[in-house]
């Protein structure tokens, strides 16, 4: 019993040091040179802690804010965030970056980026219209501003697939008003099909498991 009582005091003494040592240590991370926390930006992300990353960013942002390291930082960022499916804080590193380093030589490139986070969160939103047209317009406004960038016919193959995934979930909207007897808003759904594109695609639709299917349309 004593032997127990012994291990549990040890636990909690173990526990109360390592705490103040965190906590020692978080008092101390402050006043540090750029290159520090960049270098802890990088460390944290090759241990696949982003969270931790965007903590080193922030104190590069505040401490540094015209550092030369905050755009490679940024860039960075925004494609870790990718790669770890987290879209829309990829999307803020981007939309940060533009606001304040982007140029006619690199806005392109970094819009371009941007894109390709939102058309990897397409699984996530597949029924999402908002979703759906805000990135269509998106395209198109990216078309429309760099008609010559190297990154058009990528983008191009990009927006093919949002309007193919537009279809499928206007037909999803569409079956729904049916079984409910709907005509008027059945009839304003399929027009917003793009029939020609289906007929030259033949797109498969998207695979559901049972289980979703279950609560879904």
């Amino acid at each position: 019993m004593r032997f127990f009582v012994l291990l549990q005091w040890c636990v909690v003494v173990a526990g109360v040091l390592l705490f103040s040592a965190c906590d020692k240590k978080d008092k101390n991370e402050f006043n540090k040179p750029a290159m520090y926390w960049y270098q802890n930006i990088i460390k944290e992300i090759k241990f696949g802690n982003l969270e931790g990353a965007d903590n080193f960013y922030a104190s590069l942002q505040s401490e540094h804010i015209n550092s030369p390291l905050l755009p490679d930082a940024m860039l960075i960022l925004g494609q870790a965030h990718t790669r770890k499916e987290e879209y829309l804080l990829a999307e803020f590193y981007f939309d940060e970056y533009l606001k304040r380093f982007g140029t006619a030589q690199n806005a392109d490139f970094i819009t371009y980026l941007k894109l390709q986070s939102r058309y990897y969160g397409i699984k996530n939103s597949s029924k999402d219209q908002e979703f759906f047209s805000d990135s269509l317009s998106a395209f198109d406004d990216f078309l429309d501003k760099y008609p010559t960038s190297r990154y058009v016919p990528f983008v191009q193959t990009m927006q093919v697939r949002f309007v193919l995934g537009q279809n499928e979930l206007n037909k999803g909207i569409v079956n729904v008003y049916k079984k409910q007897k709907k005509p008027e808003a059945t009839q304003k759904y399929l027009d917003r099909i793009d029939d020609d594109l289906e007929s030259s695609a033949q797109p498969r639709a998207s695979y559901i498991p049972w289980y979703v299917r279950m609560f879904n349309w």
